[in-house]
């Protein structure tokens, strides 16, 4: 029995200084200015076993980070060869949210452990590939290439949903502009509902050169030109009270790709945040007219089919029978447009026109 125990013990300690090595070789790897092949094959083997073996709390923290830097290990080793084709492959955005979680899990364990391994680094990194996306965003939008700038604000975004909110609204935006209205429905989405929305600030001052009010990209940034004497009267708008104008967008995306459901619900949430806003009003009005008035394409048709079976009895009631229950599906979207706007005329006209045909002439009359 003891013997077992001992082999056990000698098991434990030889794992442990496994990980310890392997720890070590990802380390010296990660760290080295030129990478080469074999340093990218130890690497990989190295970050393998540690993800494997890995039981502590800290083996297990630094065997997610070694494998989620591999591809910035693979980029590292082509050096100048690396094309903009090989760094577009690493700005995807499955990679670029993972990277940007790994880096806010590394930097936490740290400060919590007390002991700063790669703290300082990944605080400069972080902040320098926000910048670099920044950028190439910005450029990609200056050469009116607006559905691949969209794409990297949107990385940018995922890469750091607590700081980057704003990349998440030029993403959305430029997604309707590029007229990629599948994209932009779903990035209004999640835009309407992201935390950003929800809590997030946008920081203005006056700029004393010019006395023009501008938006500057954070507060600290904004009380460092304070105190530098370049701006005064800093005020504070919360993110929050644009919803109404985000949500109006979202419902119109809903209707331009037929989502008409979604489109109605969006306005009505729109409208209780808003109840004011014209164009929310017309448009609310517009989808439940328009929803209505396309149950009845039929109706032509099917008038004539009417006219010309009045010799056949049976055939005619069949075909009234249909008119009505088609005018019965039409009626709440028509009463809904009625009640958001009771002076449009077409709408009383053929509101009035849906009752006589349903069978409630003292509603019709109601209608003036």
């Amino acid at each position: 029995m003891k013997k077992l125990l001992l082999s056990a013990t000698l098991l434990l300690s030889v794992a442990t200084f496994a990980q310890k090595d392997e720890l070590k070789t990802l380390k010296k790897i990660y760290s080295k200015e030129t990478i080469s092949d074999k340093d990218i094959a130890a690497y990989k083997t190295a970050s393998d076993a540690l993800e494997t073996s890995a039981t502590e709390e800290s083996d297990k923290v630094y065997a997610k980070f070694y494998k989620t830097m591999y591809p910035t290990i693979v980029l590292a080793s082509k050096g100048d060869k690396a094309t903009i084709q090989d760094q577009m492959g690493l700005y995807n955005p499955e990679f670029i949210k993972q990277y940007g979680v790994v880096i806010d899990e590394t930097i936490a364990f740290e400060k919590k452990s007390g002991k700063k391994i790669y703290t300082d680094e990944l605080i400069e990194e972080k902040k320098g590939f926000k910048e670099t996306l920044n950028a190439l965003a910005g450029s990609l939008n200056n050469a009116s290439k607006l559905k691949e700038s969209s794409a990297i604000f949107y990385s940018l975004y995922l890469f750091d949903p607590k700081g980057e909110g704003k990349a998440l609204n030029n993403a959305a935006i430029l997604a309707v502009n590029s007229k990629e209205y599948k994209s932009a429905e779903k990035l209004y989405e999640e835009l309407a509902n992201s935390d950003y929305m929800k809590s997030g600030m946008y920081y203005y001052a006056t700029n004393k050169a010019n006395g023009n009010e501008e938006e500057i990209g954070s507060r600290e940034e904004r009380t460092k030109y304070i105190s530098m004497g370049l701006y005064e009267k800093p005020r504070d708008v919360k993110v929050s009270r644009t919803k109404p104008d985000v949500l109006k967008i979202l419902a119109i995306l809903y209707t331009q790709n037929g989502n008409m459901d979604k489109a109605k619900a969006t306005y009505a949430e729109a409208r209780k945040l808003s109840p004011n806003d014209e164009e929310l009003k017309n448009g609310e009005f517009n989808i439940y007219f328009n929803s209505g008035y396309s149950g009845l394409a039929e109706d032509d048709k099917l008038v004539t089919e009417i006219n010309n079976s009045r010799a056949d009895k049976k055939k005619y009631d069949e075909l009234m029978q249909k008119r009505k229950e088609m005018f019965a599906k039409s009626l709440p979207d028509f009463e809904k447009a009625y009640s958001i706007n009771p002076n449009d005329a077409n709408t009383k006209s053929i509101l009035k026109l849906t009752y006589e045909i349903i069978g409630q002439p003292e509603k019709a009359k109601a209608i003036n």
